[in-house]
């Protein structure tokens, strides 16, 4: 047989679809096969490309679910910790302001206190300070009886906290809760009960007691929201 011959009878036809196998290609699926004996492998069949995409959207939902139900607990925890005051009257503490002078918590009764507690190397804090600042003047243009104060950690550095109020422009009472000689936390987030996460805010009714706990950055809505809350508006 010739080498013609030889490649003529390599070349079949599939007689029930019309399809015409190539030469070297024997064994290969036709058109009419579609892929389907690949079914249930990855990256083939009709939705083949559509497949990879399909099951990393699977893991990461399956991943998501994890991180969710594995830190709810976490999550739970830290919010019953710092919240514990909360419909309590409000620890009697004192903060050492950055111009020298001392803030006793009591002295605002009357007023609704905005008790803010963050660090300079927390950029959260660094994010909600703006608005923080806006709130303040915005309350005090309209006459209302809010008091924003700002509790900087004590583990934070003083020079980077200063550093951080002068940035930023921050007028509203700010100082640093190191009024101790014992090792740990600040007085002032120990007597509240923060679980060193920031920035954490509290907001203390006229009459003296925590209305409510906030952890993460503050909204300007939420502020007004809280505030209004804790006024009994």
């Amino acid at each position: 047989m010739s080498l013609h011959d030889q490649r003529r009878d390599q070349t079949t036809v599939d007689t029930a679809s019309g399809n015409e196998s190539l030469p070297g290609t024997v064994g290969a699926p036709t058109l009419a096969d579609d892929g389907a004996g690949d079914h249930g492998r990855i990256g083939y069949g009709r939705f083949g490309r559509l497949s990879p995409i399909l099951l990393g959207l699977v893991i990461l939902g399956v991943l998501g679910a994890i991180w969710w139900f594995g830190n709810r607990e976490e999550v739970d925890e830290i919010e019953r910790r710092a919240g514990y005051v909360t419909g309590e009257t409000a620890p009697d503490v004192t903060l050492r302001l950055f111009d020298g002078t001392l803030l006793d918590l009591k002295e605002l009764r009357g007023n609704v206190v905005v008790l803010n507690f963050w660090a300079s190397w927390c950029v959260p804090c660094r994010e909600e300070s703006p608005t923080l600042e806006a709130f303040s003047k915005e309350e005090a243009a309209a006459g209302r009886d809010t008091v924003v104060v700002g509790v900087d950690i004590r583990t934070d550095k003083e020079q980077d906290a200063r550093a951080f109020v002068e940035e930023l422009g921050l007028t509203y009472p700010i100082g640093r809760d190191d009024m101790t000689e014992d090792p740990g936390v600040g007085p002032i987030e120990a007597a509240f009960g923060i679980p060193s996460a920031y920035p954490a805010t509290i907001f203390i009714d006229p009459d003296g007691k925590v209305d409510r706990f906030h952890l993460g950055p503050i909204t300007m809505d939420q502020l007004r929201y809280a505030v209004r809350k804790a006024s009994g508006v």
